[in-house]
């Protein structure tokens, strides 16, 4: 233990990563990605962004200690990433304490080691940080570079059986191949498993020290650290003495729509530190998914979170097009929706058809106005939840992927009753404009969805 706190991750053994470089390579991309998430001012950009912005209040919750327990859950589920693997390669270690890697966390996690005293911005820490982003890059040139060796050595063969000159092959396939051997030098490849693994089990940690201090306040049931009275005065992460909720908080509900719907839909009931939908408890829950843990009444639990942030892309896109929209445009968007959003839409479009004498540019105007502000705050929530999906599916491909959006900040933890009625009314405010701007190609007389 005393070797991960004040050591240099600098342990000797014969045996080397070689393949499982680029396991390793991943891991350290995660881990290095996760520290830069916890300094000071990325937490600070945390909770006076995401979690502040009008979309994530409405939707999902304008209770900040419960927006900053999904984000410290899921901080805590990439670390668990990370430590399943360091765990696994630290029983090829031969120092004793590297090996017992995956014991020495369990009981951090519990609580029985106080790692407190860590200095998360310490000048060692931040050397093991670099060192760590080195050998991840020079990991990721060297995959790069065996592919691209592959390649040459596939084509290669092609012009043998062509019987092409292939005297460029033989050069560029020589001097890639000593680009390969250079990487394998610099890279992963070539460190011993107790040097890699004393690098990242020290910053597994660090990192979920930091975890603790920073997300503490709105989860109790994680371990507390001491934290030095010296050090506690140069903190900034939580400067006033009570939680920072969302300022304004009536204004924000009051402009979420200026049409029914959406001002009729479900308040959210407060949720205390004890009992929440989440059941936040690190013990119980370490091992259930937090994107499974969604409560019933959400987007996620319902499956549809992906679905309906496509369709609010295409609304505003149709919102926001000069050109006529097609019409299978239509009809795409209105076969996303689920049977009971479908009879919804037309409920709605009948009721208001028939009380309707007669439409004009004031009241087309007016619907354009409120459908500014209602895609305003809906569309960004719909982008962040292809954005978090797409980041993912990336982190799989390469060696050093960052994800940068959270999963607070998505449709996945809406409230299904809120987002279900905010679709609707921006697909009648659609209707609406496009009946009395006639922007379509030919005149309409009947409604845009019937």
């Amino acid at each position: 233990m005393a070797s991960l706190i004040a050591g240099d991750g600098s342990f000797s053994s014969k045996s080397t990563l070689q393949i499982l470089a680029f396991e390793a390579a991943k891991t350290m991309s995660r881990l290095v990605a996760l520290y830069n998430s916890l300094s000071d001012d990325e937490f600070f950009k945390l909770r006076q962004g995401p979690v502040k912005s009008r979309g994530v209040a409405f939707l999902n919750s304008v209770n900040e200690s419960y927006l900053l327990e999904i984000a410290c859950k899921e901080k805590l589920e990439d670390l668990g990433l990370a430590v399943a693997v360091v765990s696994r390669l630290s029983k090829k270690c031969i120092d004793e304490g590297l090996n017992r890697f995956e014991f020495t966390y369990q009981s951090m996690t519990r609580g029985v080691i106080d790692i407190g005293n860590i200095g998360f911005s310490s000048r060692n820490v931040g050397k093991t940080i670099k060192k760590m982003e080195k050998y991840a890059n020079a990991t990721s040139a060297l995959c790069e570079s065996l592919v691209a060796l592959y390649e040459l050595e596939a084509s290669e063969k092609k012009m043998q059986k062509w019987k092409i000159n292939k005297d460029y092959f033989n050069q560029e396939i020589t001097f890639q191949t000593k680009k390969v051997a250079h990487f394998k030098q610099v890279s992963l490849w070539s460190q011993t498993f107790d040097t890699t693994v004393g690098l990242m089990a020290r910053i597994v940690l660090v990192v979920y020290s930091r975890i603790c201090t920073i997300f503490g306040p709105s989860v109790p049931s994680l371990p507390c650290f001491y934290i030095p009275k010296r050090k506690a005065l140069n903190m900034k992460v939580y400067p006033e003495a009570n939680y920072c909720f969302l300022v304004e908080k009536d204004k924000y509900m009051k402009q979420a729509s200026k049409s029914g719907p959406i001002t009729k839909a479900s308040k959210a009931k407060p949720r205390s530190h004890q009992v929440n939908a989440l059941a936040f408890q690190i013990p119980e829950t370490r091992n259930k998914r937090l994107i499974q843990s969604a409560p019933a009444n959400t987007v996620g639990a319902a499956g549809l979170a992906f679905r309906y942030a496509n369709l609010i892309i295409m609304a505003e896109s149709c919102f926001h097009t000069t050109t006529s929209i097609s019409d299978e445009a239509r009809e795409n968007m209105f076969e996303m929706l689920p049977i009971s959003l479908k009879y919804a839409l037309r409920r709605k479009l009948k009721s208001q058809w028939s009380e309707e004498s007669d439409g004009g540019q004031g009241l087309a105007q007016g619907w354009k106005e409120a459908l500014e502000e209602i895609i305003g705050w809906l569309a960004p929530v719909a982008h962040d939840t292809l954005r978090w999906q797409q980041e993912r599916d990336l982190e799989q491909q390469k060696l050093n992927a960052k994800p940068t959006v959270l999963l607070l900040q998505t449709l996945h933890f809406s409230d299904l009753e809120k987002t279900e009625a905010a679709i609707v009314e921006v697909l009648v405010g659609l209707s609406h404009i496009y009946r009395h701007e006639n922007r379509r190609e030919r005149h309409v007389d009947g409604c845009f969805w019937l």
